[in-house]
C-alpha cells in the first residue's frame, strides 16, 4: 500500500510542479515589482489602476446566475427523461450529447446579430441567457445519469403516501441530487468564469467587462505593459475558481464518482 502510495505521488510530482509554476511566475513578479516597499500599497494601487474589482464583480454576477439558472432548468428535464418514457426519449438524450460538438465560436456572428436586434448587446443580461443555454445540455446530460441511479421504490413509496411530482422531486430527489448538482453547479459557474470569446464580442463598455476581457485590456494595444499589474490581476481571475473547488472538493468528488458510475 505504502509502495503504491510512493509510485502514485512519483507520478503526480511533475504535474504538480507543471501547475504551480505560473502561480510561482506570478507571486514572484508582484514581489519584484512591490521590492522592499508595502506590498498592501501595491495591491490597492493596482486596484485602482487596473478597475480588476468592477470586472470581478461582473464575473461572479454571471458565473453565478448562469449556475443557477442552468441547474435549475437541467433538473427536471433530467427527472423528465429519466422517470418519464415518451417517443423520442432516446433521440433527445443523443442530441442533448451532440449539441457539446458545436463550439460557441462558431455561433459568435449570429448570435452577436440577434441580440443587436433585441437590444441586449453589451449587457450581462445576455451573457447569462447565452451562457446558460450552452451549459444546460451538459447539466441534463449528468443529472440524468445520476438520477437514474436513484432506486424507483422510493418514489413509489412516496406516491403511494399521496406525494405529487413536484413534492417527489422537491423531497427525494433534490436532497438525494445534492452532490451531481453540486458538480453540475461548479462547472456551469468555472465554464461561464473563463469565458472569454462570446464576452469579447457582445461586451462594449469596460464598466461591463468580466475577468478575461479585463486582463486582455492590460496587454492588448499599448506599447508598454505592466506586468506585474497584468500578473496580479491574473492571480485574482484564478482565486474564485480555485476556492470553489477547494470549498466544494467533497461534493465534487462524490457527484462525479456517482454521475460518472451511472452511467
Amino acid at each position: 500500500m505504502i509502495k503504491r502510495s510512493v509510485l502514485c505521488w512519483c507520478a503526480l510530482f511533475p504535474l504538480i510542479v507543471l501547475n504551480l509554476f505560473p502561480f510561482a511566475v506570478v507571486l514572484d513578479t508582484i514581489h519584484r515589482r512591490a521590492g522592499d516597499g508595502d506590498i498592501g500599497t501595491f495591491w490597492i494601487g493596482m486596484w485602482h489602476r487596473t478597475e480588476v474589482g468592477t470586472a470581478l464583480v461582473n464575473s461572479l454576477v454571471i458565473a453565478v446566475a448562469t449556475a443557477m439558472l442552468s441547474t435549475l432548468l437541467a433538473l427536471p428535464a433530467a427527472y423528465a427523461l429519466s422517470r418519464w418514457p415518451f417517443r423520442g426519449r432516446r433521440a433527445a438524450s443523443q442530441a442533448l450529447l451532440g449539441s457539446q460538438i458545436l463550439s460557441p465560436v462558431m455561433l459568435v456572428l449570429g448570435l452577436s446579430q440577434m441580440l443587436a436586434g433585441a437590444g441586449l448587446t453589451d449587457t450581462r443580461l445576455a451573457l447569462i441567457g447565452i451562457y446558460s443555454a450552452f451549459q444546460i445540455p451538459f447539466a441534463v446530460w449528468m443529472l440524468r445519469g445520476y438520477i437514474d441511479a436513484i432506486p424507483v421504490e422510493l418514489e413509489e413509496a412516496a406516491r403511494i403516501d399521496g406525494a405529487s411530482r413536484l413534492q417527489i422531486l422537491r423531497l427525494i430527489v433534490l436532497p438525494l441530487s445534492l452532490p451531481a448538482i453540486a458538480v453540475t453547479a461548479t462547472f456551469a459557474f468555472i465554464t461561464a468564469f473563463n469565458e472569454f470569446v462570446l464576452a469579447l464580442t457582445i461586451l462594449r463598455s469596460p464598466a461591463n467587462f468580466t475577468l478575461p476581457i479585463r486582463v486582455n485590456a492590460l496587454t492588448a494595444g499599448r506599447y508598454a505593459v505592466d506586468w506585474s499589474d497584468v500578473m496580479a490581476a491574473v492571480l485574482v481571475a484564478s482565486l474564485p475558481v480555485m476556492l470553489t473547488f477547494i470549498g466544494l472538493r467533497r461534493y465534487i468528488l462524490r457527484g462525479l464518482r456517482l454521475s460518472l458510475g451511472s452511467t
